[in-house]
């Protein structure tokens, strides 16, 4: 704060006192000779600070009557820039997502600047940093390890007191519900895998889910509690929760070689994964070790990706409408920029049955 020119430091704490309701929507800021005196700096400091805040939207000078405080849509001028930012940009689900953000914005005349922070804290604080100083007119974000407590929630603090709408995609931080958000039912994903293993006569389930996001976390308990209502037991050795840092080649670690020992020795008669990418890592590896599937193991994804139709057998899996989601996102953060409040949005899986799940014969 020392660094920076007096006029950004007023601004700074005037914005975050706008954002604490000391001065509320309607309320008049104190006069420039009142701020002049409190900060103790020019009145062409407190001028140029007071510009700065009707840039962000959140006060309204009257000419004669003074400075207002309104949260009403930023000041802009020509196209639209939203930010994104997401895990991973060039695999597995996220560019149909992105395709479907694209779609919309470019017929609104809005610009996407595309940021991968993969799956790291510190790179995902670089890029909101940077977001801030452009800055952009709104930012769709999918969140780092959602699950977890994010060392971020200051840095997103400071877009709520710039003005500049946030909306979350695929998953939301602790504590940050309020915050306009477009997600998947996962917990509702979770009941309906199992609840489709159980009606097809699978009693052995075994699990396998990611449990520092969000979306596994709330898989692994729909899961659970969809067994639990039906008196299936899932014993320990037949779960395995795994973090970011674990994800790569998980079935040779040491919790994946355990997870295999077991389905390999039968002791679960199908396996319910985060995710399709998993899916199809641990179905080659009990291929490899010879086993038959789906004689020997049902097995059931999530996210009904491009090749899960196209492995041996082909995969049964949860879907979910991919472009539409990233239209949604695109759509609500175009009214939030335009100072319309949003609501979150939840989207319910779609039953892709293939090969890998078959009914069980009695």
């Amino acid at each position: 704060m020392a660094e920076q020119p007096k006029y950004l430091q007023v601004a700074d704490t005037l914005r975050q006192e706008i954002a604490d309701g000391i001065f509320r929507d309607g309320q008049t800021l104190m006069t420039e000779e009142e701020l002049r005196m409190r900060f103790d700096v020019s009145r062409q400091t407190i001028r140029q600070a007071i510009s700065l805040l009707e840039a962000d939207g959140l006060v309204d000078r009257r000419r004669g009557s003074g400075t207002y405080v309104r949260h009403g849509p930023r000041r802009r001028q020509g196209i639209i820039h939203v930010g994104v930012i997401t895990t991973f940009i060039t695999d597995y689900i996220f560019p149909a997502i992105a395709q479907g953000m694209e779609s919309v914005l470019n017929k609104n005349e809005a610009v996407l600047s595309l940021n991968a922070m993969y799956n790291d804290v510190k790179t995902e604080r670089n890029i909101l940093e940077r977001m801030l100083e452009e800055p952009v007119d709104g930012l769709i974000i999918e969140g780092c390890r959602t699950a977890l407590e994010t060392p971020n929630r200051d840095v997103l603090a400071r877009f709520a007191q710039r003005n500049i709408p946030v909306l979350f995609v695929n998953g939301y931080y602790p504590g940050m519900e309020h915050i306009p958000h477009v997600v998947m039912d996962d917990y509702g994903g979770g009941r309906l895998a199992a609840r489709t293993a159980l009606e097809k006569g699978y009693t052995k389930p075994a699990g396998l889910f990611k449990t520092d996001d969000l979306q596994g976390k709330e898989r692994l308990n729909g899961f659970l509690d969809e067994m639990y209502t039906r008196g299936v037991e899932v014993p320990e050795e037949r779960l395995l929760c795994f973090s970011t840092e674990e994800r790569n080649d998980l079935a040779d670690s040491v919790k994946g070689m355990a997870l295999l020992d077991v389905l390999m020795k039968q002791e679960a008669d199908c396996l319910i994964c985060y995710n399709d990418i998993f899916a199809a890592q641990f179905m080659a590896k009990l291929q490899e070790k010879g086993m038959r599937i789906p004689e020997d193991l049902g097995i059931i994804g999530f996210d009904n990706a491009d090749f899960s139709a196209m492995l041996q057998p082909a995969l049964t899996t949860l879907g979910q409408p991919k472009n539409e989601i990233g239209a949604i996102a695109a759509r609500k953060i175009l009214r939030m920029i335009a100072g319309n409040r949003e609501d979150s949005t939840i989207v319910d899986w779609t039953l892709i049955e293939r090969d890998s799940l078959p009914k069980k014969a009695k």
